[in-house]
């Protein structure tokens, strides 16, 4: 009596681990690398992800009463931007193609007017994909609405196959939290990089919105660290949004460094970048290259090098006049927004604080109010497949 059962008890564990294994190769195939989500504004995203075979996938998607569907273009690569969402929203969605199903995932739409959020900073994420996923699943479980990326996110941005590995790494966190990112000197300004991203803008330097707070993403790298252009749309995006509660800035190369060697270029970038900046009191700068953490206090500004991501980590020098905090480890923030303060965490990769900086906000805080009435990206009205009263 006793083998009869435990012969079953071997038969049905048997059936589980194959009812579990064809679950996985259903939901999670071999092939596909992503999802990740890109670009969100109150009323649109884009979601992007690859097959390893040709395909003309499709997204369907709910907001907890409606469920649509959007269908990708036929190849590899494949992107669906999808328009026609509500404000401050939480979408579940899920990918069918060829043999796959993945999801469920979810991501929140961006808010017009004030709302407390969370986002996330890290970069350098190039190397070492084992830290690269660490450093992911990390900030995952802070939840963020949105990330930043601070460049460098390969190791040389002209090769395909690096590509197709940052959207299966990327996809841990960038599935369901909105992924900004800036051109690093790694990228080799590839035209790959411009493909397979969806960004705001010319994508090579934009501007966003996420509620109170405006960010703006630059390209430190020559020829266009330089560039007249990107320093004349530069002060006058500042100068449309000098009302902004906060503004948060973000490029690759810092504007001062402890890390030997670099001086002389992140002196170049604080003569360039940083008297517009002052200019406008902007909130925050964060910035890779330097593969440690420095925070650093310039006339009134503070800049945090956070790029401790993936990238092998580089020895620091002794502080100097300019240094709140220095130090050689994997990093990443993880940033509050309230109504009356802006607050920065730093973290080790094993999750020990790191460094802590309240920002106040750049104007008086008043009652929360819609300031502005944003683009409206609304295209075409979805198909619903399902609908609930």
């Amino acid at each position: 009596m006793m083998d009869f059962k435990r012969k079953e008890s071997s038969f049905m564990k048997q059936k589980l681990i194959l009812f579990l294994l064809l679950f996985a190769l259903t939901c999670f195939p071999y092939d596909l690398r992503g999802p990740i989500v890109q670009n969100v504004t109150p009323y649109s995203a884009t979601i992007s992800w690859w097959t390893d075979e040709e395909d003309s996938g499709k997204i369907i998607y709910s907001d907890g009463r409606e469920t649509y569907e959007a269908q990708a273009r036929r190849g590899t690569f494949q992107r669906v931007r999808l328009t026609n969402l509500k404000p401050s929203t939480l979408y579940t969605y899920h990918l069918e193609g060829s043999g796959y199903k993945a999801g469920p995932f979810s991501f929140r739409t961006a808010p017009m007017g004030f709302r407390r959020f969370r986002f996330a900073v890290y970069g350098d994420t190039r190397t070492q994909d084992d830290v690269h996923r660490a450093v992911l699943k990390a900030i995952a479980k802070h939840k963020p609405e949105l990330a930043l990326n601070t460049g460098d996110l390969v190791a040389d941005g002209r090769v395909l196959e690096l590509w197709k590995n940052f959207f299966s790494i990327s996809s841990i966190l960038a599935s369901s939290v909105p992924l900004y990112t800036v051109l690093g000197n790694h990228e080799q300004n590839s035209p790959l990089y411009f493909r397979f991203l969806s960004l705001p803008g010319n994508e090579r330097y934009y501007s966003f919105d996420w509620g109170d707070c405006h960010f703006v993403a630059l390209d430190s790298d020559e020829p266009y660290l330089s560039d007249k252009a990107q320093l004349k749309w530069l002060e006058e995006d500042l100068e449309r949004n000098k009302k902004a509660t906060f503004i948060i800035v973000f490029f690759h190369h810092p504007a001062h460094t402890l890390v030997k060697g670099r001086e002389s270029y992140a002196e170049k970038v604080r003569r360039t970048f940083c008297p517009i900046l002052e200019k406008y009191r902007v909130s925050v700068v964060f910035n890779g290259h330097d593969h440690n953490y420095q925070h650093f206090l310039i006339n009134g500004i503070h800049h945090i090098v956070t790029g401790g991501g993936g990238a092998p980590l580089y020895a620091i020098s002794s502080p100097d006049k300019y240094t709140i905090k220095a130090e050689v480890t994997y990093n990443y923030l993880i940033c509050d927004v309230e109504e009356d303060e802006m607050i920065l965490r730093a973290y080790r990769l094993d999750g020990s604080l790191l460094d802590e900086i309240a920002i106040k906000p750049r104007i008086k805080v008043g009652p929360p109010f819609i300031e502005k009435f944003p683009q409206m990206d609304l295209g075409k009205r979805p198909k619903v497949i399902d609908k609930r009263k």
